[in-house]
């Protein structure tokens, strides 16, 4: 694995949160020292609470306490800057804070090199306010897609970010695909596992008291309840299958009142990351129901390896980066097929299926994913090295040693 750099990250969500970045850093910081950066948002104004809640707990914890460290490799910061993402005045203070904020941070910790992982496009004005060996990003959606950016700005944050990269590292072949005319560097990494964490509950007798009670067979999906998700599809699953249950566990992030009054559908909330492999444990069936749309066509969803890791039958909507698996997974074209698929999902006992699932999930664990970053930010190290030795003999001088 990569080993003996200083790492400064900016997460495109805050540290607490398990997403891709926050667990890339994490296994690096077992070799690297890493400032990670929470979120700088992306939510454009808007007068809802939702806006007003994310600037308060932006502008609260720019007033708090600034860093914490969850282990000694590791420090978490909140960045300076005024949560106006879309606002040309606060960009130029903001690109002024930011900047400073990192260059005290590589003073004080007499950082004399490092490589600048960014997470989110809207960190992508401050590139040239910093002198990093390298420019690692690392989008895991399409950014501009979202409701609720300015998608025109976003969409000009996401070039520069791509064209001031050293090298890109994308979750999907659809981001590939939109970055690659900006920037030839740039690789699909999708998502990894952690396969021991999920695969030690098939072992495991311990059954959640919330879903003791259900009855079974379940038809199962966690992951954030989020405008993502394609309600009609859960709704007419749960109403096809009366005798089955449906859990949905997750954070509700929008109003769910169209699925919450059938029966038969449990929504038992967010539930810890430790806890999701005992959840897992007893569905019979697991649900990809997402929409189809420019947002989604583009995400490598982490539940179909997570799912993979037990070996379940998983029926999704028709995403391309699920499409490759189309011979482990049932993939409903539309609601009624989705709803048909459902229905062969539970029927499926097929115990060569269940073990080709747990291999792929296998093949995509963490150790072996962070192998195939490292081998990639190595090569790109090198190559911009390369770089600038061929420059610095054009004109005279040499590369200054990194040790002195």
């Amino acid at each position: 694995m990569l080993s003996g750099h200083n790492i400064i990250c900016f997460g495109s969500e805050r540290w607490e949160y398990p997403g891709l970045q926050q667990t890339i850093m994490r296994y690096l910081s077992k070799e690297n020292r890493v400032l990670f950066f929470n979120s700088l948002g992306t939510r454009r104004i808007a007068f809802d609470r939702t806006f007003f809640r994310a600037c308060t707990r932006r502008l609260t914890a720019f007033f708090s306490d600034n860093n914490h460290a969850p282990a000694d490799s590791v420090r978490v910061l909140n960045p300076h800057f005024i949560p106006l993402t879309y606002s040309t005045l606060a960009t130029r203070i903001n690109r002024s804070l930011i900047s400073r904020q990192c260059r005290s941070l590589v003073s004080e910790m007499q950082l004399s090199s490092y490589i600048l992982w960014i997470g989110t496009p809207v960190v992508s004005p401050l590139l040239n306010r910093l002198s990093p060996d390298l420019v690692v990003y690392n989008p895991v959606d399409r950014y501009h897609a979202f409701s609720f950016v300015d998608s025109v700005k976003m969409k000009a944050y996401e070039r520069q970010a791509a064209q001031q990269a050293d090298v890109i590292l994308c979750t999907s072949t659809a981001i590939r695909n939109d970055l690659l005319r900006f920037n030839r560097n740039t690789f699909n990494v999708s998502h990894g596992v952690d396969f021991a964490h999920f695969s030690a509950a098939a072992q495991s007798s311990c059954v959640p008291d919330d879903i003791r009670g259900i009855r079974p067979p379940i038809i199962g999906y966690f992951g954030g309840l989020s405008e993502r998700v394609n309600y009609t599809l859960i709704r007419e699953t749960a109403r096809a299958y009366p005798d089955a249950s449906v859990v949905l566990i997750g954070s509700q992030l929008v109003s769910l009142d169209e699925i919450k009054t059938i029966p038969n559908v449990h929504c038992l909330g967010r539930k810890p990351f430790s806890m999701l492999p005992l959840y897992l444990k007893h569905f019979s069936v697991c649900l990809i129901p997402y929409q189809v749309n420019e947002l989604m066509d583009a995400v490598d969803p982490i539940k179909l390896r997570e799912y993979f890791c037990l070996g379940k039958p998983v029926v999704s909507s028709p995403l391309p980066e699920v499409a490759a698996y189309d011979d482990l997974v049932f993939i409903g074209k539309d609601t009624d097929d989705f709803v048909t698929k459902v229905g062969l999902a539970l029927a499926e006992k097929d115990d060569v299926l269940t073990a080709r699932r747990i291999q792929i999930a296998q093949q995509s664990d963490w150790p072996a994913k962070m192998a195939s970053i490292s081998d990639i930010i190595q090569e790109a190290l090198q190559r911009k090295r390369g770089k600038k030795r061929i420059i610095g003999s054009m004109y005279g001088f040499k590369e200054a040693n990194r040790d002195q």
